[in-house]
């Protein structure tokens, strides 16, 4: 049996209303909940007023007062109490009403904490204004769950160089907090645990201020120290600061910058010279590498153009500068400093950290009077092991090409890190955080594949809306929306933002980028609806001072009735109308398509159009349950064979609608976060029915909640779905991934047991 419309009496509702009326209770006034433990005192009491904006951590980091350290770690699971109920093998099957309430029973609010919030999801949601910025500039945050649970919405990184895509800035481990990184919002909590997905705190972020109009100007006077100089600079900070607090001055006002009081006042202090250093390097000249177009670093190292190669050089010595003096100001510069920084000096401080990380320079060497520089690259092996487990995971179809090429064997192949700035950027390890890592993975295993012809090389992390056609197998950018949908599909993979191997396409080339047109949704989360994510997803329901037990229903989900009648048919594509008129078969951009996914539905072919650039949320997990549900938390069920009969469904209908309708909805004001009822899609049997859930709701304009019911309840999953303000869920019964191949690495150990294998500190000379 379904689990059925809800349609119950709104009498207690308004009851409810009245209660919450009578005890002065303010959404926009109180601020979260308390996180070491949830009082029982009935009303407001569990809350508390939003009071000083910032706090410290024991790490010495800025902290938000009250913020959990993770989406995933929040508060000790409270196990004093289950609910009622049987078990049927190892399965625990909680009954409602519990033992000893009988309806019309009440239960006190500590009773309803033990009963029904035991092992529940409760979400969070945080708002933090950008440091230079006025308060329209803000930063958004979510978190769920327990500090003593293991399970996450978060997908594990399969190497631990692919943790490179986040930054905490002067950290030594990686981020265990989304406000912790550079990036924002955080890569770190940003893929789900099913590919295709994000994570609750990913998606709440991206409705916040991503890249803040923030403007620095100095007028502190450069000394125009030679190229030579710059480098033998940066090699002998390879080794740290001197101790020395008057050659540490010379050094810095003698041969890079001027001291504005060297005879009155001179800066021999570190304070002092980190202003100074933080004021030169607000300079508008340099590079800003905050800026998505500046993030493949290696461009500027490789570049011919001189001047831009000295000036990299001059703001990566200065940057590094900084970031010495700034650890060696330890826990001062961490709060006090670090998270008052302009964006763009920030960045520098993540080449320098990158840099210092990854690269060593050699002693130039002169022939003929020209100079050579060698670099020498410190990780190359563990790049090269990244990369090799990139390619297998997603089952590259020519493999054997690429190991050869990673071997380097063969003195007469271009060196793998010389093969483009991309390679450049991803073997010397000087990845900064952000989009743009995915990217450099990417384009490289593509460098080392001699049989892609060039095909391939206008990927780009501009054009995060794409995918290419390999062979017999499709790959897609995680922002894309056809590897979003296709992430479902049986044997697809997620790995360092890439989906695949997906459906080969009979409208593509054999080998061939593709474009893909998405519409942006109008959705976009308000300060508002941030800070009353928990209010609006209360396991409780409002607060009261009693909860009768008849307020509440169990939910549990038939799966015994699976649909079989839908299989993918066809990803097609089709010329977008975005193409440039009259282009020449030579056009070398890549062409804009339109992307649709046909499907055979009970012996018909049916067509869905991948129109809108919507999300899916991996539900977070939760304990105990299936939990109850409070009963204003409206929702309607649906099988995924009955879906197409759904149409404008929430918050789409006003994007959908047509004539005299639409002008009205464009003169009124809409809100599309304004949840009034949840569509549940019971996408359960063959992971093609969550395929085609997930391409209904591109079609229609509907970002969802994807919910294993192994992992999460129904009650939980709805009510992160009012809390994330969107208006269906998706729920599957997971899938057995599929196993990776492993690689024969035989051939590899014996090269290295003799010595002819490719190892660290490997140069490239740049003249």
């Amino acid at each position: 049996m379904s689990w059925g419309n809800r349609s119950r009496s709104t009498s207690r509702r308004d009851d409810r209303a009245v209660a919450r009326q009578e005890a002065d209770f303010d959404e926009h006034e109180w601020y979260g909940v308390e996180h070491s433990s949830r009082s029982h005192s009935p009303h407001h009491q569990r809350l508390r007023r939003r009071s000083n904006s910032f706090t410290r951590s024991h790490d010495g980091t800025e902290d938000l007062e009250g913020r959990p350290p993770s989406s995933g770690f929040d508060e000790e699971i409270h196990t004093s109490r289950r609910p009622s109920g049987r078990r049927v093998g190892s399965a625990y099957i909680p009954e409602w009403p519990p033992q000893g309430f009988t309806p019309p029973a009440d239960m006190t609010a500590k009773e309803a904490e033990d009963y029904i919030c035991s092992g529940a999801s409760i979400f969070h949601g945080y708002c933090e204004v950008v440091p230079h910025t006025n308060e329209e500039h803000t930063r958004f945050y979510a978190s769920a769950g327990k500090r003593a649970d293991p399970d996450t919405d978060r997908a594990a990184f399969q190497n631990e160089t692919f943790k490179n895509i986040s930054l905490r800035l002067m950290g030594t481990t990686e981020a265990t907090k989304p406000w912790e990184t550079l990036e924002q919002p955080s890569m770190a909590f940003c893929f789900g645990r099913i590919p295709g997905t994000v994570c609750l705190n990913y998606w709440i972020g991206i409705s916040g201020s991503i890249y803040p109009p923030v403007e620095a100007e100095s007028d502190v006077k450069l000394r125009k120290p030679g190229l030579m100089g710059i480098l033998d600079r940066l090699r002998w900070l390879e080794r740290g600061l001197d101790d020395d607090d008057d050659l540490l001055y010379k050094d810095l006002y003698d041969n890079l910058i001027y001291d504005p009081e060297k005879k009155t006042n001179p800066h021999f202090s570190i304070d002092r010279q980190i202003s100074d250093l933080i004021t030169v390097l607000s300079r508008r000249d340099w590079i800003d590498f905050s800026h998505e177009s500046n993030q493949v670093v290696a461009k500027f190292f490789t570049t011919k153009n001189q001047m831009r190669y000295h000036q990299f050089f001059f703001q990566l010595l200065l940057a590094v500068e900084l970031h010495l003096r700034m650890q060696c100001s330890g826990d001062w510069a961490k709060t006090k400093i670090l998270p008052q920084l302009p964006p763009k000096i920030a960045w520098d401080l993540a080449v320098a950290q990158r840099w210092l990380e990854n690269m060593a320079i050699e002693r130039p060497r002169t022939s003929d009077g020209k100079s050579s520089i060698n670099f020498k690259l410190l990780n190359k092996r563990r790049q090269i092991d990244a990369l090799r487990n990139f390619a297998w995971t997603l089952k590259w179809p020519n493999m054997p090409e690429v190991e050869y090429i990673l071997k380097e064997h063969d003195p007469k192949e271009i060196a793998v890190e010389d093969r483009s700035a991309d390679a450049m950027s991803w073997f010397t390890g000087v990845v900064l955080p952000g989009k743009s890592m995915s990217w450099l993975i990417m384009n490289t295993l593509i460098d080392c594949d001699r049989d892609t012809n060039a095909l391939l090389s206008s990927l780009t992390h501009i054009y995060p809306n794409s995918g290419f056609q390999y062979r017999a197998n499709t790959y897609w950018s995680w922002e894309c929306i056809v590897g979003k949908v296709l992430g479902a599909a049986k044997g697809v993979k997620q790995i360092a933002g890439w989906i695949g191997p997906c459906h080969y396409s009979p409208d593509l080339k054999r080998i061939e980028i593709a474009r893909v047109t998405q519409r942006t949704l109008s959705q976009k989360l308000l300060v508002k609806d941030v800070e009353s994510m928990e209010l609006r997803s209360d396991p409780l329901g409002a607060p009261d001072h009693h909860y009768p037990v008849e307020d509440y229903e169990l939910i549990n989900p038939d799966m015994n009735e699976v649909t079989e009648d839908i299989r993918l048919q066809k990803l097609a594509f089709n010329l977008s109308p975005d193409n440039p008129r009259n282009m020449p078969a030579s056009h070398p951009d890549p062409l804009i398509f339109d992307a649709s996914i046909i499907f055979a539905l009970k012996g018909q072919s049916y067509p869905l159009a991948l129109t809108y650039d919507v999300s899916f949320i991996t539900a977070f997990p939760c304990h105990f349950g299936p939990h109850v549900l409070f009963y204003d938390y409206e929702f309607e069920t649906v099988r995924i064979a009955d879906l197409p009969k759904i149409e404008n469904w929430g918050n789409c209908e006003r994007r959908a609608m047509v004539g005299p309708e639409a002008r009205r909805a464009r003169d009124e004001h809409f809100d599309y976060n304004d949840i009034k009822k949840v569509l549940l899609i019971e996408a359960f049997g063959a992971p093609d029915n969550e395929v085609f859930a997930r391409a209904w709701c591109a079609r229609w304009g509907l970002s969802a909640i994807t919910g294993n019911v192994y992992k999460t309840c129904v009650a939980c999953a709805v009510r992160e779905a009012y809390a994330a303000c969107v208006s269906v869920v998706i729920f599957t019964e997971g899938r057995q991934d599929d196993e990776v191949e492993e690689v024969d690495r035989r051939e590899r150990d014996e090269d290295e047991s003799t010595g002819t294998g490719t190892t660290d500190d490997q140069s490239s000379s740049q003249n």
